[in-house]
């Protein structure tokens, strides 16, 4: 590969690492093109990007992006670099379900929140909530204590509406023999 092409090749890479919530660092060896291909039409889909450069190139451009130099460690034999621009652990998610379908594929690491995760904690990334499930969690826990006051303030609004009912009901005789004497 001609330097020129190199150079661009990372800043590509550094253009990607910038706008990228995680990076995720995939071994696809031993798996089957057309899989492979799959996986990467489902990762477009979730507006992920999958790329398969040189180690060298890849730890030159996540360096220069300020990516600590343990990273060296994942980037030994074949790597893809997944990259989540928005929900950062949707890669994970993808990872996860291809898994179930498709044998050969080996989670090498993620960087995610300026923190390296090695392998031994894929479950832990594949179990966290994404960005939208955290969204309508949070949309629950608002709502609730405003659901359970409005349900209150309707209720004493229902009975204030039966008392003022009650007391039309009344004969006009009763309502004044109830007045004290002398008002």
């Amino acid at each position: 590969m001609a330097k020129e092409e190199k150079t661009k090749v990372i800043e590509e890479l550094r253009e990607q690492i910038g706008r990228a919530q995680s990076i995720f660092f995939v071994d696809f060896t031993g798996v089957a093109a057309n899989d492979f291909n799959e996986l990467r039409r489902r990762a477009r889909e979730k507006n992920l990007t999958v790329k398969v450069v040189k180690n060298t190139l890849a730890l030159r451009a996540l360096e220069e992006c300020g990516v600590p130099r343990a990273i060296a460690d994942i980037l030994r034999g074949p790597t893809s670099l997944i990259f989540a621009p928005e929900d950062p652990v949707a890669p994970a998610r993808l990872l996860k379900e291809a898994k179930e379908l498709v044998s050969g594929i080996k989670f090498k690491g993620a960087y995610l929140e300026k923190t390296i995760y090695p392998a031994s904690q894929f479950e832990l990334l594949a179990t966290l909530p994404t960005k939208e499930d955290v969204r309508a969690q949070l949309v629950g826990l608002l709502s609730s204590p405003l659901s359970g006051l409005v349900g209150v303030l309707e209720g004493l609004l229902g009975e204030l509406v039966w008392a003022l009912e009650e007391i039309s009901r009344r004969p006009r005789a009763e309502a004044k023999s109830e007045v004290p004497a002398g008002e």
